[in-house]
């Protein structure tokens, strides 16, 4: 077993990032997949959809979370040390807790400590970029899948951590002008990614999300993605859902709470077209 890592990434904000990550968790452990889900948004909302609502200024994740494990590195700190398990079946996470956003500063301090460590020293990351890949390295044989989720910005070492870990980068966008840009310019640069020689990213690719079928805007807006990113696009489009605003104010993966509504099923169809990007690759 070597987990595939999946990053679910677009700088633009409310495009169900997190939504997609706790649903596409809970359909790969209901089907018996060993699952890690990691959380790299400060705002703390998967740790909050897979803990029941748990605050991330919860004594629960105090001195537990990914910023403690980043703050071990050079005490050799174990990412087994900072995994709990969540309410669902064999999903895990390591969370966010409220130190989350100190993470990008002591990155920046810590990567002159690691560049002068000797020559076979596992710890010795090339990049800023290299650190979560490093500690993901040590568990990655315990799990079929690795999720992580990322906060809506451009400009962020804890992004680039979890773009540069990642094997296949998940873009969800919704039907408008900002999402659409914004989706575009990490796709290319995802594509441009690919060409390095130092990169070990198979593909990436666009998931639409809270889309209006009855919508003219949003036909045009599809048929715009296909026109642009071809096979790129997943075939399956997420439906705009009332569920879905639901499912969120209680803790739930939609996917869980209410299996027979149309966009549980989309999930459940962008799952299965996951795995096969993810074989092919």
């Amino acid at each position: 077993m070597s987990a595939k890592i999946i990053t679910i990434a677009i700088e633009k904000g409310g495009t169900g990032k997190t939504v997609t990550a706790s649903n596409l968790a809970y359909l790969m452990g209901d089907e018996g997949k060993k699952v890690l889900c990691v959380d790299t948004d400060p705002q703390g909302n998967l740790t909050k959809a897979l803990s029941g609502g748990l605050s991330i200024t919860s004594d629960e994740f105090y001195g537990k979370a990914l910023y403690n494990l980043f703050d071990g590195f050079l005490y050799h700190s174990k990412t087994r040390d900072f995994i709990m398990e969540t309410q669902y079946e064999n999903v895990d996470m390591i969370p966010c807790d409220a130190q989350t956003p100190r993470i990008n500063k002591r990155i920046e301090l810590l990567i002159g400590d690691a560049e002068r460590l000797k020559d076979g020293d596992p710890r010795k990351v090339s990049g800023m970029g290299d650190f979560l890949y490093y500690f993901l390295n040590q568990v990655r044989d315990e799990y079929d899948y690795i999720l992580i989720d990322t906060q809506p910005t451009r400009d962020s070492l804890l992004l680039s951590n979890a773009i540069y870990a990642a094997d296949y980068i998940l873009i969800p966008a919704g039907c408008e002008d900002n999402s659409e840009e914004s989706a575009f310019r990490l796709y290319y640069e995802c594509n441009k990614m690919k060409q390095s020689s130092t990169s070990h990213l198979m593909g990436a690719g666009v998931l639409l999300v809270n889309v209006d079928k009855s919508a003219a805007t949003d036909k045009k807006i599809q048929e715009h993605f296909k026109e642009e990113l071809g096979t790129s696009l997943f075939s399956v489009a997420i439906p705009t859902s009332k569920t879905v605003k639901t499912s969120i104010s209680r803790f739930l993966p939609v996917c869980y709470m209410a299996k027979t509504q149309p966009v549980a099923k989309a999930y459940v169809k962008a799952y299965e077209e996951l795995k096969k990007r993810l074989e092919v690759k």
